[in-house]
């Protein structure tokens, strides 16, 4: 499945000029995702039987806009973490609670093939999550949400609310007393009022005002969460960087009692350097880096076939990694060589006695293939390392 096909009639090209965080769109069902949802009700219920989906920290029941008391259905069992109690569960959503589910990507492999579609092309970390709702209930109140929102409707319908006013690149949502009356103030009026059939795809930018309620039916639907990285992620980078010059750990100067310009000149000389790293190339690797790693899709296994394995042995050759503010290096008795976003699979490689290919592979995921095997074959040109078999 490419992007196209998940946003049909819809285009990609379309999608991103003219919604991609900046206005919902309603995308009316194509045949491809109304016979073939990736969750129906039969396979919700199959779900009941696995323990391991149902523990507190991956579902809650919400009654009247309010999460139900996990003491109510919560059960132990001898050396088992607590789960739900299906029985009790479905007591519950007679008197009409509903149902979230959490990270149903980790249990279905069709929901987690969709998330990882999402997450390599937006670079995101990608979170899907079950709504199942019955009768006119309304589960949560007006929100909004910190992460781009992909609303599939998997059976029944329902009404989605969307209104005018946003909330500005939001990285949290209000709590506390007053939040929901702040929330309901701020919302503005509706701007979209749409009810999601089988198949339909409902997205909403991060921030926008919503509620959603049920119809005079039942429903079940999806939400993929999409939440590429914010500039939040350089300050926490550019704090790693910066403590590994001397000096920002030094003490600053006491401004109390010295002349104020001598805190100014020094914050200034801390600011010049902070301006530097902020657009070193090392910095800009590693944001690369932890975008990659948000896009690791799951590898499928061919069992009873296995892979044959290409083993390598570390050679004598001396070698190292190195950062710098040009980015890391592979450093070589004669010259350096420029790593680029291989840094930690050279290091790992180098630290290694033995190893083989298909292992590299598996450890860095996150990395193209192609990528990996070029840097193998670097290895063996610098001879670095060898094939060789071993005794199995």
């Amino acid at each position: 499945m490419t992007l196209n096909d998940f946003l049909a009639p819809l285009t990609e090209a379309t999608f991103r000029d003219r919604h991609w965080d900046r206005h919902p769109v309603h995308v009316p069902a194509t045949p491809a995702r109304q016979s073939a949802p990736p969750l129906d009700w039969t396979t919700l219920n199959a779900l009941f039987s696995q323990r391991t989906a149902w523990t507190p920290d991956r579902f809650k029941l919400m009654l009247n806009g309010r999460a139900v008391d996990p003491a109510h259905y919560l059960v132990d069992a001898p050396g088992k973490p607590q789960a739900g109690d299906p029985a009790r569960i479905e007591q519950f959503l007679a008197m009409g609670a509903s149902l979230v589910l959490d990270h149903v990507e980790d249990l279905l492999p069709a929901v987690r093939a969709t998330a990882d579609l999402l997450a390599q092309e937006f670079a995101a970390l990608v979170g899907a999550n079950c709504y199942a709702s019955f009768r006119g209930v309304q589960a949560f109140a007006s929100h909004y949400d910190t992460h781009e929102v992909f609303a599939l409707q998997c059976a029944g319908e329902k009404r989605w609310r969307i209104y005018a006013h946003r909330a500005e690149a939001p990285l949290d949502v209000p709590d506390g007393d007053g939040a929901q009356a702040w929330i309901d103030a701020a919302k503005g009026p509706v701007l979209l009022d749409i009810v999601t059939r089988p198949g339909d795809l409902l997205y909403i930018p991060r921030g926008y005002f919503h509620d959603a309620i049920a119809t005079d039916g039942d429903s079940l639907h999806l939400t993929f969460g999409v939440a590429p990285f914010s500039g939040r992620l350089l300050l926490e980078l550019l704090q790693d960087a910066a403590l590994a010059d001397p000096a920002f750990r030094a003490w600053l100067p006491d401004a109390r009692t010295a002349d104020p310009a001598v805190l100014g000149a020094h914050l200034a000389l801390l600011g010049e350097k902070l301006a530097r790293l902020a657009t070193s190339a090392a910095l800009s690797d590693s944001i690369r880096l932890r975008q990659r790693k948000l896009a690791v899709p799951a590898h499928h296994l061919g069992l009873p076939d296995r892979p044959a394995l290409d083993f390598y042995a570390r050679t004598g050759q001396a070698a190292r990694v190195e950062q710098t503010e040009s980015g890391y290096l592979l450093v070589l008795s004669a010259r350096h060589e420029p790593l680029g976003l291989l840094a930690d699979a050279a290091a790992w490689m180098l630290a290694r006695p033995a190893f083989s290919a298909q292992e590299v592979h598996a450890q860095f995921p996150h990395h193209p293939a192609a990528e990996i095997d070029a840097l193998i074959a670097q290895f063996r040109s610098e001879r670095l390392v060898e094939p060789y078999r071993p005794r199995i």
